[in-house]
């Protein structure tokens, strides 16, 4: 120890080193290090860190000391241990910067330094002298929250009244509108009654045609003063504000419920995950697992116990509108009554102004003062409408708006018009002959009398989008009088009546029906353009209107009322939600379709059968057309048919599409029809090739006739594939009719069912694209139709008529055995040109290629006449071959005998022979070509051209 005292120690030299002190001062330092060290190890219970291998003294041995301390204080040695002293120190201090993070104390003392240099000296005197000042902190904070409780509280006291004077100016105002709005409908209740003494009182008064109307107004021009005129307009606006009211009324009274729905509403209980959760953190809060709410009070948090207050102001303003619910409930009741009653009024004049207006131009005394005065009186009529419609829209009445409409306007002309007398006027009982113009009177009295009040109400009520543009959707709109008002009850008055309703939806005649139809179909398909769209008179008037300058000494603001405008695409949506009303599709059941078609089809089905049993008796050429002699030369000089059979098939065909007969729901039915008649002719065509349908009378009927003494001409009875003729006609025909389908009859249908002109395309309910695919559909139909004609006239010509005609050239081939007898032993000379039978062997084939050359189909070409030509020259080579070896034979046998003489020209019978079946050869070889085949192309021909090849060299030279 003395050793260690006496001279400057390592841990001295290395404080010095790093200090650059003196020994004293380093020892110093070592020393307050080495306490500070300490008592932080202490009070965070740290290990001391270990030694190394050389660091470690031997105690034992103090003689190695003695001898190594001048080596110990060297410089290499005091630099090692100073690295290692470093090392030691950093993994110190991070331990203990673990150690500090891990605790909440140490967490508040790390903000002094990042580093255990830093931290001050004396942990524990630290914190005793910073005890005194935590407590002053926590209760100046204590007392800073007992404060800001007490303000927050008042402020909330505060909001408390601000809400409550809010909620009471809210439902003063609410009361004021109330008795303002009430007040409105009390000054119309006392105006009824005194029209009402007045109507007691004996004043006369224009009557009411409409037995349900309720009230009625006179129209005397003496009686329409200015003054009156303008204490309406602000009743009537009165009442569409009362309207406002009632609704704004309405929606506090919803929004006051849903309040105290949400107050009462029993908040969602928490989960037990939920509570654990909150109880760890409560935990972990502090090392007292006492939990402390560190969140401040703020006016903008609420609690449940909070809310009390607020809760409380909520509910007296809905305490208040309960009591007022019954009363605002009784407003919206007379509110809409009162609209309803007033609207009904207006139209009651407007209908009388329009009557006295129509009187007045018969009687052609009209002035034009007067005149311009009921446009006056026309418009401010409009004008007040407008006023009860948007009242009525506002409060959901849209629906009584209508029913009035319908009720006081329409039904008067509806029944003033519909009557089976005038049903049938112009035509017998029961056909309907009027239904089309009493269609369109009623149409046309609606457009004149109440047309201007409809498109007024149309551009009210359109339905736009947020951009502004305007929908082309079919959704309901808020007043709709245009379906509403005026198609529904002409359906329901149409529907209603049972003898109107049989005479027009079953009258059990085709045409009658198709007739009604018709009628009713063009009616609903124009009305929403008939009502909406103005005249050129009307559009003219408004354009005058609207160029008027405003004159303030007369008050003549007339260009500044609203003026609707109706474009296309407002007709569209019209003309749609028409189509698309439940009342619309309970109409089109009505009629019975399907009963209609089968009439139509029964009458093609019987003419067709007609037709068949006229060909059958009398053969192709039977005159069976039953149509127009017009049409009949049209289809004739247009398409090329031939047969009447075809003129009447194909008559029957298209009149299935005339605008007296198709109905376009039955499309499907009608295209389907069509191909059912042409199959039938196919099924009978192919029997008649088949040879199982007799033409002309049986033997029995023969017989009859000629035992009758009464002239009758009776056909022979045959089978018409038997007839080269007959066949190739009929082939033609169906050639014919298959080019027809895919063209003409396709683009025929196609126009029909699609048509291209725009008004008739408005009339078909679809779309461009629709349209298109009912084309496209009509075209598949068709083709499929037509591939059956191909493979029956293919057999016709390339078996039946192949086989008849090549049987006809055959016949007379029978005379080539007969070449041999003119030469034998005949003493004649060589001949010198072909055979005369040979001109009659393809005699048949040319006569019929010259007559059908120009009806033959193109998909035949002149592989028949090959096939025809290959058949008779096999038949013919045969012969030729069999014949040579006769002749051959025959020459051997002469010769052996000695028997043959030299005739004239030193030519043999046998020869004789053989050069005429050349020339013959050369003669069928020419009208072969004469056919426009390649002969050198039949293995008949060839064969024959190797038989007669040997007497090429008879002939003279």
């Amino acid at each position: 120890m003395a050793t260690t005292s006496s001279g400057p120690s390592p841990g001295a030299s290395y404080f010095s080193t790093i200090h650059s002190a003196s020994p004293s001062a380093a020892a110093s330092s070592l020393s307050a290090a080495t306490s500070a060290a300490a008592a932080a190890a202490a009070a965070l219970t740290v290990p001391p860190p270990p030694f190394s291998e050389e660091s470690k003294i031997d105690t034992p041995n103090t003689s190695d000391v003695h001898n190594s301390s001048s080596a110990l204080n060297s410089t290499p040695y005091l630099q090692s241990r100073l690295v290692q002293l470093r090392h030691q120190s950093q993994d110190l201090s991070t331990e203990l910067t673990k150690k500090l993070a891990t605790s909440r104390s140490g967490q508040s003392l790390l903000h002094i330094g990042p580093s255990l240099s830093t931290l001050p000296p004396d942990l524990t005197s630290l914190l005793e002298a910073l005890s005194p000042l935590l407590s002053q902190v926590e209760q100046y904070e204590s007392e800073n929250r007992g404060e800001l409780d007490r303000l927050v509280h008042m402020g909330r006291e505060v909001q408390c009244a601000v809400k409550k004077r809010e909620f009471s100016g809210q439902c003063a105002e609410i009361y004021s509108d109330l008795m303002g709005a009430e007040e409105v409908l009390r000054w119309k209740q006392v105006q009824q009654k005194q029209k009402k003494s007045e109507k007691g009182a004996g004043k006369n008064k224009k009557n009411d045609e409409s037995s349900s109307s309720r009230y009625e107004y006179n129209m005397d021009d003496d009686d329409w003063s200015e003054d009156e005129t303008e204490e309406e307009f602000d009743h009537i606006c009165s009442l569409e504000r009362a309207a406002y009211t009632t609704l704004y009324l309405l929606q506090e009274l919803h929004n006051s419920s849903a309040d105290v729905s949400a107050m009462t509403t029993t908040p969602k209980k928490r989960t037990a995950q939920q509570s654990e959760g909150d109880e760890n953190d409560g935990s972990n809060s502090n090392n007292n697992n006492t939990s402390v709410n560190n969140n401040l009070p703020s006016l903008s948090d609420f609690s449940s116990n909070d809310n009390t207050s607020l809760n409380g102001v909520v509910l007296e303003k809905s305490r208040f509108l309960a009591k007022l619910a019954p009363r605002i409930r009784r407003l919206e009741s007379d509110t809409a009554k009162c609209l309803v009653s007033t609207l009904e009024e207006l139209l009651v004049r407007v209908r009388s102004l329009m009557e006295d207006e129509n009187d007045t131009n018969d009687g052609n005394n009209t002035g034009y003062d007067n005149k311009q005065q009921r446009k006056s009186q026309h418009d401010d009529l409009l004008l007040m409408i407008g006023h009860c419609l948007r009242g009525l829209a506002l409060l959901g009445k849209g629906a009584d708006a209508e029913s009035a409409f319908a009720r006081v306007a329409i039904m008067p002309i509806i029944r003033s018009k519909l009557s089976m007398g005038k049903l049938d006027e112009g035509g017998s009982r029961g056909e309907c002959a009027g239904l089309f113009f009493l269609l369109d009177g009623i149409a046309n009295t609606i457009s004149t009398m109440y047309g201007s009040i409809l498109r007024s109400s149309e551009c009210m009520f359109t339905n736009e989008t947020g951009n502004g543009f305007k929908t082309l959707v079919t959704s309901r709109m808020e007043v709709d009088l245009v379906t509403c008002g005026v198609w529904v009850p002409v359906a329901t008055a149409l529907m209603a009546d049972p003898g109107i309703k049989m005479a027009i939806f079953s009258p059990g005649i085709a045409n009658v029906l198709q007739a009604n139809y018709s009628a009713l179909d063009t009616f609903l398909s124009e009305l929403a353009s008939s009502l909406l769209r103005q005249s050129p008179q009307q559009q003219e008037e408004d354009v005058k209107k609207g160029q008027e300058k405003t004159s303030i000494e007369t008050g003549n603001f007339s260009h500044l009322y609203f003026r609707p405008t109706i474009q296309a695409d407002a007709i569209e949506r019209a003309q749609a939600r028409l189509y698309a009303h439940p009342t619309t599709v309970e109409f089109s059941k009505r009629w019975n379709l399907p009963i209609y078609y089968q009439l139509r089809f029964a009458e093609f089905c019987k003419r067709l059968d007609k037709a068949v049993e006229g060909v059958c008796r009398e053969g192709w050429t039977a005159d069976v057309f039953t149509g127009d002699a017009k049409d009949g030369k049209k289809i004739s000089d247009t398409f090329g048919y031939e047969l009447p059979f075809f003129f009447e098939l194909y008559d029957i065909l298209l009149s299935m599409w005339k605008s007296d007969v198709y109905l376009r729901p039955l499309t499907h039915r009608f295209l389907r029809g069509a191909m059912q008649l042409i199959g039938r002719v196919l099924a009978f065509v192919k029997d008649g090739a088949d040879g199982k349908i007799q033409f002309g009378g049986t033997d029995q009927q023969s017989e009859a006739a000629m035992d009758s003494s009464e002239t009758s001409v009776v056909t022979p009875a045959y089978y018409w594939n038997e007839r080269v003729e007959d066949i190739a006609v009929v082939s033609w025909e169906l050639t014919i009719l298959e080019t027809c389908l895919t063209h003409d009859y396709l683009d025929y249908v196609a126009n029909t069912v699609c048509p291209n002109d725009k008004e008739s395309r408005q009339s078909t309910h679809n779309s461009s694209l629709e349209l298109e695919e009912i084309r496209l559909l009509a075209s598949e139909v068709l083709v499929e139709c037509s591939q059956e004609f191909s493979p029956l006239v293919s057999h016709s010509w390339n078996t039946l008529i192949v086989d008849r005609l090549t049987k006809q050239c055959c016949i007379p081939l029978t005379a080539v055995k007969g070449v041999a007898a003119t030469y034998r032993m005949t003493n004649r000379p060589p001949p010198s040109q072909a055979s005369p039978f040979l001109a009659s062997v393809l005699r048949p084939l040319k006569e019929f290629d010259t007559t059908f050359s120009s009806r033959t189909p193109p998909q035949i070409g002149d592989l028949w006449k090959q096939k025809i030509v290959e058949a008779v020259s096999s038949k013919y080579s045969i012969a030729v071959e069999d014949l040579i070896a006769t002749v051959k034979r025959t020459e051997e046998a002469l010769k052996s005998r000695k028997t043959r003489k030299m005739m004239a020209g030193g030519m043999s019978d046998g020869e004789k022979v053989k050069l005429q079946l050349l020339l013959d050869y050369r003669q069928f070889k020419n009208d072969v070509e004469e056919l426009g085949l390649e002969s050198n192309s039949i293995e008949g021909i060839v064969k024959l051209n190797q038989l007669t090849a040997e007497a090429e060299s008879l002939l003279p030279k």
